[in-house]
């Protein structure tokens, strides 16, 4: 048990290790931007240097846009017992697929989810654009949840023999095929529960907001 935990922390690890380069680069470039540090003549939007920053901050943003990307095709690395770059393409492919589910099930049935998929994906509206599909945001945690399950699929599926005439689809191809049809569940628990969660929390955060935090943090600190 201690030895998978550990394992776990590890794969957990090589995509944290993206973060900081990527917070040094946006940091650096939200003071150059900033008039009180350098001026009000180079934070014009119309000034070279304010339009070059703005670049650069844009490249630095990619690491924290794309969190769930990079968390699901990270944790393979640390996880899968064997052809780990294989395991990161068949996770990439599989929770790209759970999204495209979320998005068509949500749009053909969000009444039936109480999920309103014709809403703009903005904070607050608990929808998400991943690789360009409109989901459920799940932030990292749907992202770590699928990237291991299909990793488990992987580690048990990709050494499976296959009749001879159905070898094409041995090894990554089956893990991606089991993967696929496994995913529509996944995405139909998860418009089923997610939603519910995303009301827990922001009521959470509603609470603390309102002022009784110190009430709440007495729950854990009497």
């Amino acid at each position: 048990m201690l030895s998978q935990i550990q394992r776990f922390g590890g794969a957990m690890f090589t995509p944290v290790l993206l973060f900081p380069f990527a917070g040094i680069v946006v940091g650096i470039a939200i003071m150059l931007r900033n008039p009180m540090f350098v001026g009000e003549a180079l934070t014009a939007p119309d000034n070279l240097f304010a339009q070059i920053v703005h670049i650069i901050e844009e490249g630095g943003w990619t690491v924290f846009r794309n969190m769930p990307l990079i968390f699901a095709v990270g944790l393979p690395i640390g996880l899968a017992k064997q052809a780990q770059g294989r395991a990161c393409l068949a996770v990439l492919v599989s929770f790209l697929t759970w999204n495209y589910f979320i998005n068509a099930m949500g749009m053909t049935w969000g009444h039936f989810f109480g999920v309103d998929f014709s809403a703009e994906p903005t904070a607050g509206s608990g929808l998400a654009m991943i690789a360009g599909i409109k989901t459920l945001d799940t932030s990292i945690i749907g992202a770590i949840v699928i990237s291991g399950f299909v990793t488990a699929i992987h580690n048990r599926y990709f050494d499976k023999p296959l009749p001879v005439f159905l070898g094409i689809f041995q090894g990554s191809s089956f893990v991606v095929i089991v993967a696929f049809l496994a995913m529509i569940p996944c995405a139909w628990l998860t418009l089923l529960g997610w939603p519910k969660v995303q009301m827990g929390i922001e009521s959470l955060q509603a609470f603390f907001a309102l002022g009784r935090g110190a009430r709440g943090l007495g729950l854990y600190f009497p």
